[in-house]
């Protein structure tokens, strides 16, 4: 083992130690030997596996909701029964349960849903965008992707647009499909054609050839079979699916596995993982043996599989599922 390994894990443990959490297979280095004295070895071939005493994690907020967003603001999207409203880190309701949908804060506003038109939220739950949009993406860059039926004298025929803080519409209702503003750039499919590029002055940068694309993260955005860089050529070709690139790894697929790969394309965590999501605060939820566990950028698995389902983790916090109902969990590292 290198000396290097050595040392993330010894910084590993004291971060453990710190928080009460006890360590689950041997992990031998020099001069350091920790071995379970009364807990099973779980049955899983990965590096060392970090879980807590109770052979659980525990829960910051308590598994009770149906469905559930990311923290973002300090609040985050809660539903019960069949209306969502917004807690904070505490747990409490912010904003009381009223809305058909709602979705994460961003840039300070969030997505609602009423009466099956969407419109926008601030933090104090007034309404500042009255619900008129038949589908909406979250503010990024100062605009939000929106789609309407015909509304203020637009014929939009459920076409995308961008409208700004205020409603306005800076980019009309054009496109089939449009994604989320990110470094200066959106997705955008033309109808009749394939997906591209614009910029914020609705200038196609990328021209349409695309099956389908996702928004740049860290210079690059993953299309079909890719990654291209913002002159939308293919600077890493694949074969299978893959997500963005997020901390400096992507996840993609080879044969029926995930792994992680970096920005030459070289394996950081081989193919090993039924499911992968992207890393969020140095941790990415993945599937073993149909379990959710949270691994880090060096594939050593830092909380164990035991997760129906798992979200990123986003101030803090991450959302989990245990049964049918949802809690949120901290992050070991922070």
């Amino acid at each position: 083992m290198k000396l290097r390994e050595n040392t993330e894990i010894i910084d590993l443990l004291k971060t453990f130690i710190r928080l009460g959490i006890a360590v689950v297979s041997a992990v031998t280095i020099p001069s350091l030997t920790l071995l379970p004295s009364t807990l099973a070895k779980p049955e899983i071939q990965h590096h060392s596996i970090f879980i807590s005493r109770s052979n659980t994690v525990n829960f910051i907020i308590q598994p009770q909701f149906d469905e559930v967003g990311d923290f973002s603001g300090g609040f985050a999207p809660v539903r019960i029964g069949s209306k969502w409203g917004f807690i904070n880190k505490n747990g409490q309701f912010k904003i009381k349960p009223q809305f058909d949908f709602a979705g994460n804060f961003s840039e300070g506003l969030a997505a609602v849903t009423i009466d099956k038109k969407s419109g926008f939220i601030n933090n104090q739950g007034q309404i500042v965008i009255k619900p008129q949009f038949d589908d909406v993406r979250k503010f990024s860059e100062g605009l939000a992707a929106v789609s309407v039926q015909g509304i203020a004298g637009l014929s939009a025929n459920g076409k995308y647009g961008y409208i700004n803080k205020q409603g306005q519409f800076i980019i009309k209702p054009l496109f089939g499909a449009a994604g989320e503003f990110s470094e200066g750039l959106a997705p955008v499919r033309v109808i009749g054609e394939s997906y591209g590029y614009i910029n914020r002055s609705n200038q196609m940068v990328i021209k349409p050839q695309f099956y389908d694309a996702y928004s740049f993260h860290e210079g690059l955005a993953s299309v079909r079979r890719g990654y291209i860089n913002k002159k939308g050529q293919i600077v890493i070709k694949l074969s299978n699916y893959t997500n963005s690139f997020s901390e400096g790894l992507a996840a993609v697929q080879t044969s029926d596995k995930w792994g992680y790969i970096n920005k030459q394309n070289k394996f950081v965590i081989k193919p090993q993982f039924d499911a992968a999501a992207d890393f969020s605060e140095g941790l990415a939820a993945v599937q073993i043996n149909s379990k959710m566990a949270y691994i880090n950028k060096r594939g050593f698995t830092i909380i164990m599989p035991q997760f129906n389902s798992a979200g990123d983790f986003t101030e803090g916090l991450a959302a989990v599922q245990i049964g049918n109902k949802w809690g949120y969990i901290r992050n070991p590292l922070m």
